[in-house]
């Protein structure tokens, strides 16, 4: 029997026999998906203001990484690489989607022309692991930092989402 679900980390949804293993729009892993029967909206509340600091690095974060595999998925060797550097881009931009929403500010503005990589895929992928590694650790020390339910939950999901980013370009250059 076909079900709705809900992501608890980007709030889109999905329809579905079962929950998919990974959110399609955000990346989050399946513990994230609810049915919409059990799902509970949770206001962020007030954010502290490390964690709003926070917040909006990780915004910049995300930003820079969607504008570079954007780059990266018109500059890329081959189908593979332009596929999986498109469908990152894609990725990263619903994570600033949604780090603004719980910031309470309109979506940034990301371009699909800036060129911000490198031309071919070796040096994009050297590159995503870089910038991959840079966002773990970053949110290992939000996650740290963050006193709210919300922003812990986005963070340590972050983390699970960027570690299998990670895992894409592991071994590959």
């Amino acid at each position: 029997m076909v079900k709705v679900y809900k992501c608890m980390i980007c709030e889109e949804g999905y329809i579905g026999d079962d929950a998919p293993t990974h959110c399609p729009f955000c990346g989050a892993h399946r513990n994230y998906l609810v049915q919409t029967d059990k799902y509970a909206v949770k206001d962020v509340g007030e954010l502290s203001a490390v964690s709003k600091n926070n917040l909006v690095g990780a915004l910049d974060v995300e930003v820079s990484n969607a504008e570079f595999y954007f780059c990266a998925a018109k500059k890329a060797d081959n189908v593979a690489d332009a596929t999986m550097f498109k469908r990152l881009a894609k990725i990263e931009a619903e994570h600033a989607s949604t780090i603004a929403k719980m910031l309470n500010v309109e979506s940034p503005s990301i371009s699909r022309d800036k060129d911000t990589c490198q031309l071919g895929s070796l040096d994009n992928l050297k590159e995503s692991h870089e910038r991959e590694e840079a966002a773990i650790k970053r949110y290992v020390q939000f996650l740290s930092e963050a006193v709210e339910t919300k922003v812990k939950m986005l963070f340590k999901a972050l983390i699970e989402i960027e570690k299998d980013h990670l895992s894409l370009s592991d071994g590959r250059f």
